[in-house]
């Protein structure tokens, strides 16, 4: 049975419904993002926002497709000076001293940011792909430990505990710049035609000596997957470049950089010296601790 086709008449609705006549994408270049862009743009006039350091992963794989895709791209460069000049800001917002929830903060700070100051009110983002999906290593772990049914209820899970886990942190990061963030992968007729879609479509395991259709192939324990495998068909069918397809998950404090930088800042602040004759090892958390 061909899914993607429905797949794309509740997502292109989805997306739709909440467009604005000019709308802000939260954008990694990764294959969620890159699709709730391409619909966009086919309602609204859209901009996609990125943000790393240098030429971080995400960066790199926007560069890539730049000219390959139907809505604009916007730039950002991250810098350690802006970032410690907002930590403190950004951790009260995100609510915890916490190394990973502040890492993803980075990223959505700044382009929320940057959209407000370039007049708009609304942002699209990709959350709900990876927990929908499939999408997180963990599941593979599990899957190889323990098999199909333990993941497919962590997943119910995930989805069940998203809001908690993930999602009230990035609207309160988006709302304290004055941007209201929407999330399409989550209106309620997409969400429930997913939850039919088999397993085995979400979580792809390859066969012995079968070609994989996309190269971001998963091993583990002489076992390979394609992880939200029926996501990337449905991007591929709506004209989302290869080189996104191919590419494997990253998480936004890998994929820009912000995690590097709270590294770095962590030493120069004297941190790590400061965690060790505390004995703590996470001198990241210690540094972010002094800030609140």
């Amino acid at each position: 049975m061909d899914y993607t086709s429905e797949l794309s008449r509740l997502l292109n609705e989805s997306v739709k419904r909440e467009c604005e006549k000019r709308m802000g994408v939260i954008f990694s270049a990764g294959v969620d993002s890159t699709l709730i862009a391409t619909l966009a743009s086919r309602h609204c006039d859209a901009t996609a926002y990125i943000i790393g350091i240098g030429e971080s992963q995400d960066i790199e794989y926007a560069r890539k497709i730049e000219d390959k895709v139907d809505f604009r791209i916007k730039f950002i460069e991250l810098s350690m000076e802006d970032v410690e000049k907002d930590l403190p800001r950004l951790v009260r917002t995100v609510g915890a001293p916490s190394p990973l929830k502040v890492g993803v903060g980075v990223p959505m700070h700044y382009t929320s940011k940057q959209a407000k100051a370039d007049g708009l009110k609304v942002m699209l983002c990709g959350q709900g792909g990876d927990e929908l999906f499939g999408g997180y290593w963990r599941y593979i772990e599990l899957m190889v430990k323990e098999g199909k049914d333990a993941v497919v209820k962590m997943i119910e899970r995930d989805i069940e505990n998203a809001d908690e886990d993930n999602l009230d942190r990035d609207r309160a990061v988006n709302k304290a710049n004055g941007v209201e963030l929407r999330l399409p992968y989550l209106g309620k007729d997409f969400m429930d035609y997913v939850e039919k879609i088999p397993f085995e479509l979400k979580i792809k395991e390859l066969s012995v000596g079968e070609k994989p259709e996309y190269s971001c192939v998963d091993e583990l324990s002489e076992r390979r997957f394609i992880r939200k495998f029926i996501l990337r068909k449905l991007a591929e069918k709506e004209g989302v470049p290869k080189a996104v397809l191919d590419r494997g998950k990253k998480a936004a404090q890998y994929g820009s950089g912000s995690d590097k930088i709270l590294e770095k800042l962590a030493r120069l602040r004297g941190f790590k010296d400061t965690a060790s004759k505390a004995g703590r090892s996470y001198y990241n958390t210690m540094y972010l601790e002094s800030l609140v």
